[in-house]
């Protein structure tokens, strides 16, 4: 089994063209802003969504994957204009091992970059029609609207699991499935393909944030190039938390919300929430359904055909959980 960072290079002619991309469609004569959106965009990233984006429209038409690189710069556009104004709401110093853009240059001009960015990311998106286009500003729209359903549920311990996948559907799963529909769009491919591409990646969304939400708990620092337990310190109710609140003793489910609550006066705090989770099964549990959500995923790629693009896809659904097993901890 491939880790992201082998799957990764495969593709690293692709990525290579796909930042190039990103850095051409930020010029302006404002050096200043080019500085600060480049600066943005050279932190890196794993480029997810535009190769999501790109082998889906290489699946769904024969013609060179070159002529899609502007909705897949697009796409990591989007994405990066998020990662600029999540920062400044988690009020966060540091993202992939350097200091964030709010930090470095500040608030209001993190907040310029990020608007910056998401008018050239619509512009790329509209050189490949209205529908294209349309499916582009949804998945924003629907980004908008998870992180909102997820700041009204902020310390919400009540918060139960329909509403947790309301959140992350929204913040991640629809985002993702815009990427391949937008792609299988632009490649005029059959309702049938579009359909399961689309499916395919909200399936592998769906994954990717709870594991992402596990990885916050468990995860290495240095390898995620972010900080831990982001989540717990700002509050925010994740699946293995709500599976804990549900089955944990009467005494550790108190230690629980003491910690949740900020009450718990220990340095210990940290270490404790993980031994709560562990021993109550969540992240287990969290996991569980990670991979049934990518199980989902590669069925949904059933009756596409066979393809090297094809299998590159399913290797990156296997590798969004796979990132689990790599942490050790599960």
């Amino acid at each position: 089994m491939k880790n992201f960072y082998d799957w990764q290079y495969g593709l690293r002619d692709k990525i290579n063209e796909v930042n190039s991309r990103l850095l051409e469609s930020i010029k302006t004569d404002q050096s200043y802003l080019f500085d600060m959106a480049k600066y943005t965009i050279d932190a890196g990233g794993k480029r997810f969504r535009p190769l999501l984006t790109i082998l889906s429209y290489e699946i769904s038409c024969n013609e060179s994957y070159k002529k899609i690189l502007d909705l897949a710069a697009g796409y990591e556009l989007i994405h990066t204009a998020s990662l600029i104004h999540d920062d400044i709401i988690d009020k966060s110093k540091y993202r992939r091992g350097r200091e964030t853009l709010s930090s470095r240059d500040g608030i209001d001009n993190a907040i310029v970059v990020g608007d910056y960015l998401f008018a050239k990311a619509y512009e790329l998106g509209s050189r490949y029609g209205k529908e294209v286009s349309k499916v582009m500003a949804d998945g924003s729209s629907h980004l908008a609207e998870g992180q909102i359903i997820e700041a009204l549920n902020i310390g919400n311990l009540s918060l139960d699991i329909e509403t947790y996948n309301n959140i992350i559907k929204n913040k991640t799963a629809y985002f993702f499935s815009a990427c391949a529909e937008g792609a299988t769009i632009a490649a005029m491919a059959s309702p049938d393909v579009r359909k399961k591409l689309s499916a395919f990646a909200y399936n592998m969304g769906m994954a990717f944030q709870i594991t992402d939400d596990i990885l916050d708990i468990v995860g290495n620092e240095k390898e995620m190039g972010k900080p831990t337990m982001v989540d717990l310190n700002h509050d925010v109710i994740t699946l293995p938390i709500i599976h804990a609140l549900t089955n944990a003793s009467v005494e550790n489910k108190k230690i629980l919300i003491t910690i949740l609550t900020g009450k718990y006066k220990e340095d210990d705090y940290k270490s404790k929430f993980r031994h709560i989770l562990f021993k109550t099964g969540s992240l287990e549990y969290a996991f569980k359904v990670a991979k049934d959500y990518i199980l989902k995923s590669v069925d949904n790629l059933n009756g596409i055909g066979r393809s090297d693009d094809l299998g590159l896809l399913m290797d990156l659904a296997l590798i969004v959980v796979d990132r689990i097993n790599e942490s050790g901890v599960i």
